[in-house]
């Protein structure tokens, strides 16, 4: 989509839900860390939990890394699993003291002190203050209710990618909406086959419980 400024979004959004007689009232929004699209999805869907993906939000934290030429042994070691991601699964009022620390205890940042200085500012200013610590942690997605399935939005990806073969990219609103409701249409007969019996579930991988790392308790 061209223009994505927030009333594009916005724009977008009301259309689908005039479109569907205004039933569209979503629990649960997962979408990727872009201001304009969340503050369109929280005007349209002020009651909706929402959700980032872990995978972009790394993605987020690695183009500042190289913005910030930090070497690259060390982005793909904070990146590791068990560094960075801790700061997700904390409680929130932990993130900016302890967490940081704990996290800046077990990365390496030899030789590049000043840099990741400049980074961790970057990244409380950023994460902290410019999005809700919600929308990616998720030690504050459960204490807000959000059933928690998947942290990323992988099996979302695939299905843009589906979606788009078969509405093309690009495509205008028109031809969009058009293709959403055959999407829609295509599911309730496959979920009202699968209830008959005539199809079957497909089957889905166990979700991740995410955990804190065991040395970070004892960490002061």
């Amino acid at each position: 989509m061209q223009g994505k400024s927030q009333d594009t979004y916005w724009r977008v959004l009301n259309e689908l839900v005039i479109l569907s007689n205004r039933q569209l009232e979503p629990e649960h929004v997962t979408c990727d860390f872009e201001s304009a699209l969340i503050n369109a999805v929280l005007e349209q869907f002020p009651t909706a939990n929402l959700v980032g993906c872990l995978f972009h939000w790394k993605q987020a934290l690695r183009r500042k890394m190289l913005e910030l030429r930090l070497p690259e042994d060390q982005i793909k070691d904070a990146l590791s699993p068990g560094k960075l991601d801790t700061l997700t699964v904390i409680p929130e009022d932990q993130i900016a003291e302890k967490g940081v620390r704990y996290v800046r205890s077990i990365v390496d940042e030899t030789g590049a002190k000043t840099k990741w200085n400049t980074f961790w500012k970057y990244f409380l200013k950023t994460w902290t203050q410019r999005f809700d610590v919600t929308t990616w942690n998720v030690h504050e997605m459960v204490r807000c209710g959000v059933d928690i399935v998947n942290r990323t939005n992988n099996p979302l990806e695939k299905y843009n990618r589906d979606f788009a073969s078969r509405v093309g990219t690009h495509p205008s609103l028109l031809t969009f909406i058009e293709g959403t409701k055959q999407e829609a249409a295509r599911y309730l007969q496959r979920i009202d086959d699968i209830k008959k019996g005539l199809q079957t579930a497909p089957q889905h991988a166990p979700p991740v419980v995410p955990g804190i790392p065991a040395g970070y308790a004892d960490f002061e």
